[in-house]
């Protein structure tokens, strides 16, 4: 049984109700960050390390990642939008020094979302969340990126 199979399995049998929305945005983190390791790896085979790291951080920094979910929020079905809601109320510990308090909210709502989805073992359902995403926040870049050269 493989490590991530053994808390899907003790999850299901110990929680009869929602977990913290912070556990979800944990679970959801990591997640979220595999796939666009993965993402970027497969596009760009040939990088050095250094440049996986900053395409890496476009995609998983708060900003990038509130821009995301603010789009993505009307495509979501009332179970989502509440998982949403209860992710962007939590009350971290900390928040990151380089972002903003409402983007890290937003990040950690988008972060609960892919947790949740993920231990639900909604697997088609987190795959159409994790690539619009991604292509959410690559289309965000490109256009500032265009804009920026048309000056």
């Amino acid at each position: 049984m493989c490590f991530l199979d053994i808390l899907k399995t003790y999850l299901k049998e110990s929680e009869e109700r929602l977990l913290s929305p912070l556990v979800y945005a944990y679970i959801g983190d990591a997640v979220y960050e595999l796939f666009v390791r993965n993402k970027i790896i497969t596009e760009n085979p040939n990088l050095t390390p250094y440049l996986y790291y900053l395409r890496t951080t476009m995609y998983v920094k708060a900003s990038s990642q509130a821009i995301a979910i603010k789009k993505l929020y009307e495509e979501l079905d009332e179970d989502e939008k509440r998982i949403v809601k209860r992710g962007r109320n939590a009350k971290p510990k900390t928040i990151p020094r380089n972002a903003r308090l409402s983007d890290y909210k937003y990040a950690t709502a988008l972060e609960t979302l892919i947790g949740y989805l993920y231990l639900e073992n909604n697997i088609e359902r987190l795959n159409y969340i994790l690539s619009q995403t991604y292509d959410i926040i690559t289309e965000e870049y490109t256009n500032a990126k265009n804009s920026c050269q048309q000056y």
